[in-house]
């Protein structure tokens, strides 16, 4: 049987649809992991930055280092960008930082658009 005989005996439309069906599929198992792999790196991430603040030990700040690192391979640039001015605004010996509300606040509206979850 060549070629041309396959696709009349199947009908082209049939191929093509099961090809776009085919093709969807995987465009929509990407974009899953994708928001899976984001979601557990930005919640990774807020986390450990609350265990640093709270233990201040140096294998809690190794481990701020290693999420944000995955937000660098995985995250959005907006994301990645706030990730490493939450490290500029890192508490003093007098407190908090003046800018760390306002830096915190846009860290996460920027992962929330990142991955498209609205807040009402």
């Amino acid at each position: 049987m060549n070629i041309l005989q396959l696709i009349s005996a199947f009908g082209l439309g049939a191929i093509v649809t099961a090809l776009v069906q085919a093709w969807l599929s995987i465009r929509a198992e990407i974009s899953k992991r994708n928001f899976q792999e984001k979601r557990e790196c930005y919640v990774g991430f807020l986390d450990a930055m609350h265990k640093s603040e709270i233990e201040q030990t140096e294998e809690a700040a190794l481990n701020v280092g290693r999420w944000n690192n995955r937000i660098d391979l995985v995250g959005s640039k907006d994301v990645a960008e706030f990730c490493a001015l939450m490290k500029e605004t890192n508490p003093t010996e007098d407190g908090i930082h003046p800018n760390r509300p306002k830096v915190i606040d846009d860290l996460k509206r920027a992962m929330r658009k990142d991955l498209s979850v609205e807040i009402y």
